[in-house]
């Protein structure tokens, strides 16, 4: 009997044993699989919106130019377990893989600049680039169906593969087109990253466009894909039609078309090479030295730095002929030519042929030689009109000189009126420099005719140059189709050279007297005036500005006549001045004093 008590015990505690053991198998099989399945899930999650990340670093770096780096985790690890066993941890694959070559034609240069229209023609008006696609290939334990998700052609999307065949579901939208726009990313470097742990993806530029070309008429885009869609077709995903054929997507626009190209690397570097160089600007100091501009771009039609350039004259000297293009792309040379008036050839080149090379690589500047050149204000500088190359835009412009030395104010109002320009205008700038200091600045106007004003804090009786610019936009690039310079001392006196920007339309000065009314309180003087021809006028402005050790006072009025109270406060020696306004903004008639003790003795007029 008690033999079969013993018995009976064992064969409970193998029977218990033995439900232990096979709970712990259906753990294993059943439970563990699953429970990975979903961390892997979870991970593939994770990994989807860390790969829209580095789709947006991308096409930030492309566009900007700055790097944005960003991170995915490559695997997985499995919660720990007491005493079950986990299976390796998941790993993931991070690399780029070979897309095809984006093929661009019908790329016809707006009217600008020599030297693109020169490039797209030896290329038959046809762009090609080699691109990449970004991929991300898990390689779980559970989740079999788990995507790889794709970068390509500024779209991220998931790739389901299964017996049945591939799916494709896109994870954002693509930025290829948007109105008259065409914006392509190239993707090159190689990459290759497997493993558990994170994987760094550090994208740097290669080529970031300035604005982008102008394309006449339409634009034909060819671009490698493996997005392959049923439910969201490329046709779908553009704003425009798209037609898909043999692992391509075929896009055209219809009308002129901007087309910008950025270049991005992952992985080991890549560098863009130069392709073509045009004239930027010229322009006449007052020494009688030109500074002639050129910029380098690259195969994507950007600026390219780190271009060694080369200048050559017949005539003429040049100052340090060999140089390297800016981080815009830009090389500027100084040349002085003959004192004979006439046209000097000077030409700019990169690469080892010189002029001997491709017509892309080199450009020529015309350098015309006037036979009079205008005297500058409160010192040198040209003249206030003029015209840039032959043929070319025709400059007036005037100077007034509103500063305080006292005080170390500069005030600058520039006026001016452009003719003979084209359909390539686009604005008027006028950059202010101070020779002997660090203050500058620069105005614009998108008229032909108008006036800009600039204040500085400081850089009064410094010498400063003021360079009116007539800047066209055109052939994917803006130029300086004409300039112009005045070099003046901030003094409060006025270039000798000013043009006259009136005509018979233009409000002139009827009558104008300054009275020193100043007493032992102070400077104190009054302007009385009167405007005739009123029909296109604006405004006057009233200013006494002190030559020595004084203060300043401006005072606008919009009445044709009458009187206007001006008192610095201190100082014993001024200057004063009427200006008057039409309704362009622009300086037409003017008036000023001798400079003049307060001394309550009525100033002469200036001749």
């Amino acid at each position: 009997m008690n033999d079969r008590r013993a018995v009976a015990g064992l064969v409970g505690a193998v029977l218990l044993f033995g439900i232990l053991v096979i709970s712990l198998s259906l753990y294993q099989a059943q439970v563990v699989p699953s429970e990975n399945q979903r961390t892997e899930f979870e991970h593939s999650q994770h990994v989807q919106n860390q790969m829209e990340d580095v789709r947006n670093a991308l096409l930030r770096t492309a566009w900007s130019g700055n790097s944005q780096p960003t991170s995915v985790t490559l695997g997985t690890r499995y919660p720990s377990r007491t005493v079950a066993v986990n299976p390796p941890p998941a790993t993931g694959r991070l690399a780029t893989e070979e897309l095809g070559t984006i093929r661009i034609t019908d790329v016809t240069a707006a009217s600008g600049p020599e030297g693109l229209r020169e490039y797209l023609d030896s290329r038959n008006n046809t762009l090609t680039y080699d691109t990449s696609a970004l991929v991300y290939a898990p390689d779980y334990n559970e989740y079999r169906s788990a995507p790889r998700t794709v970068y390509e052609n500024t779209l991220l999307y998931n790739n389901f593969t299964s017996g049945s065949g591939n799916r494709y579901l896109p994870l954002t939208g693509d930025s290829l087109v948007s109105g008259d726009r065409v914006s392509l990313v190239v993707l090159t470097g190689e990459y290759s990253e497997n493993g558990v742990g994170s994987a760094t993806v550090d994208p740097e530029a290669v080529s970031t466009p300035r604005g982008g070309v102008s394309v006449n008429g339409s634009l034909n885009v060819s671009l490698p894909t493996r997005y392959d869609g049923t439910g969201t077709t490329w046709s779908d995903l553009l704003p425009t039609a798209a037609s898909e054929s043999g692992g391509r997507v075929n896009v055209s626009t219809v009308g002129d078309t901007r087309l910008r190209i950025g270049a991005v690397s992952v992985g080991s570097g890549a560098t863009s090479e130069p392709a073509y160089i045009t004239a930027v600007s010229q322009r006449r100091s007052g020494d009688g030295v030109y500074t002639l501009t050129a910029r380098v771009n690259d195969e994507y039609l950007n600026p390219r730095s780190g271009t060694v350039v080369n200048a050559s004259a017949a005539s003429g000297s040049i100052t340090r002929p060999s140089r390297t293009s800016g981080a815009d792309g830009e090389v500027a040379f100084e040349y002085e030519p003959p004192d004979t008036p006439g046209t000097y050839d000077v030409d700019v080149w990169f690469g080892p042929n010189g002029t001997d090379g491709p017509r892309a690589q080199w450009e020529t500047f015309g350098v015309t030689v006037p036979d009079q050149t205008g005297g500058g204000g409160g010192g040198t500088g040209s003249g206030g009109t003029g015209s840039g190359d032959q043929g070319g835009p025709a400059i007036n412009w005037r100077l007034d000189d509103l500063s305080n030395p006292n005080q170390d104010r500069v005030n600058y109002v520039a006026s001016y009126s452009v003719t003979n320009t084209n359909s390539s205008f686009d604005h008027v700038e006028v950059a202010f420099n101070d020779n002997d200091g660090s203050a500058q600045g620069t105005e614009q106007s998108t008229a032909t005719r108008g006036g800009v004003e600039y204040t500085a804090g400081n850089g009064a009786k410094d010498s400063w140059d003021v360079t009116l610019k007539v800047v066209y936009a055109s052939g994917g690039s803006e130029y300086v189709a004409a300039s112009r310079q005045f070099t003046d001392t901030a003094d409060a006196i006025n270039p000798t050279s000013n043009a006259n920007l009136g005509d018979a339309g233009s409000p002139t000065i009827g009558s104008f007297d300054v009275t020193d009314d100043s007493t032992g309180s102070g400077p104190e003087y009054t302007i009385s005036y009167g405007v005739a021809n009123t029909g296109r006028f604006s405004h006057v402005r009233g200013a006494l500005l002190s030559t020595g050790s004084g203060g300043y006072d401006i005072k606008r009025r919009s009445a044709s006549s009458g009187s206007i109270d001006l008192r610095p406060n201190y100082g014993d020696s001024f200057v004063t001045k009427l200006l008057v306004y039409d309704d362009d903004g622009v300086v037409v008639a003017y008036a000023a004093t001798e400079p003049d003790q307060a001394d309550g003795n009525d100033p002469a007029r200036a001749t």
